[in-house]
């Protein structure tokens, strides 16, 4: 029992020192534990596709390389993949949830859910080590290491914010350009184009406003000709902004091809309606900024008014009432 209090004493004493023993530990075994692990995943890899697409030997007796998928070899892909690998979600609609999330945010990459669940490990690591590092030339006590624990939530969970933030900037901007993009459309048309034509015609004029609705129009009208039904191309756009009024755009279009009614017409009333709509929220921030102006004006201007008013009759009432009451 003797022996197990003094063990105990010795650690509380030399906290620091353990502490920094134990990071350098777990900074090693971490290290090693990845380049274990992608040599092995390296390997594996490897032997798939030997027996996915076996060698074969050219006229000049060399071994031709396989040309099954071509795969980033780039320091980040090293780097991010295996991270990928360790916390990538298993089921298959949380994989289009998160996809769909990055391509709302304008991140449409192939190995963008990669390089986003890498850094959100990267970030929740090196935020701790950083705050570690610090604290080691001054104080390294047990508060310091529960704190450095803590900085593991929001390093993990800043990409989500960043994520949220440009998705929101990229829905806004979509927001902002389309009334624009709702008129070419119907000048296009009542032009005489195909629906074809002028989602590529659109998409070519609305990029100096806005270049990601100007990428959806025009990523839009490759998947129609690359013979994808338009319907489904009208859902898949109104999926990758996540803009209502685009939705309801794409709504449109699908109802009016669907039941054969007037293009033109259709486009002139929603375009009304869109006018008619922004109108009345614009109308409707107006009138709640004069119940938001009633916090500060009295809190900061009332005050600064009473004081400037009443503060002369004020300092009379004290210095000529106040000594003639008092005789």
């Amino acid at each position: 029992m003797g022996d197990l209090r003094n063990i105990y004493y010795l650690i509380t004493e030399n906290l620091a020192y353990f502490g920094i023993l134990m990071l350098i530990f777990l900074l090693v075994a971490g290290t090693f534990f990845l380049l274990i692990y992608f040599s092995n995943h390296q390997n594996d890899a490897q032997k798939r596709l030997k027996h996915l697409v076996p060698d074969q030997t050219e006229q000049s007796g060399t071994k031709s390389k396989p040309k099954l998928v071509e795969e980033q070899q780039g320091f980040v892909t090293k780097i991010a993949k295996p991270l990928h690998d360790l916390m990538a979600p298993v089921e298959n609609e949380t994989k289009k949830k998160l996809r769909l999330k990055l391509i709302q945010g304008g991140f449409r990459s192939e190995w963008a859910v990669q390089n986003y669940l890498a850094l959100k490990i990267v970030l929740g690591l090196l935020l701790p080590v950083i705050f570690l590092a610090v604290r080691y030339y001054y104080s390294f006590t047990s508060e310091v290491f529960l704190i450095a624990i803590v900085l593991v939530v929001p390093g993990f969970f800043l990409p989500n914010v960043v994520l949220h933030y440009l998705t929101q900037k990229r829905q806004l901007n979509i927001s902002k350009a389309l009334p624009d993009a709702l008129d070419l459309m119907v000048v296009c048309v009542e032009a005489g184009l195909g629906l074809d034509m002028t989602f590529k015609r659109v998409g070519e004029e609305i990029r100096p406003i806005n270049a990601d609705l100007s990428d959806e129009f025009i990523l839009t009208n490759l998947e129609t000709r690359a013979g994808r039904p338009r319907e489904e191309g009208y859902k898949n756009m109104a999926a990758r902004t996540g803009v209502a009024e685009v939705h309801n755009l794409m709504t449109l279009l699908i109802q009016t091809s669907r039941f054969g009614t007037s293009l033109a017409k259709a486009l002139r009333v929603h375009a009304e309606a869109m006018r008619t709509k922004r109108r009345q929220l614009a109308e409707e921030r107006a009138a709640k900024s004069v119940v938001k102006l009633v916090f500060p004006l009295v809190l900061f201007i009332f005050p600064a008014l009473l004081v400037v008013i009443l503060g002369p009759a004020a300092i009379r009432v004290f210095t000529v009432l106040f000594p003639a009451l008092g005789g």
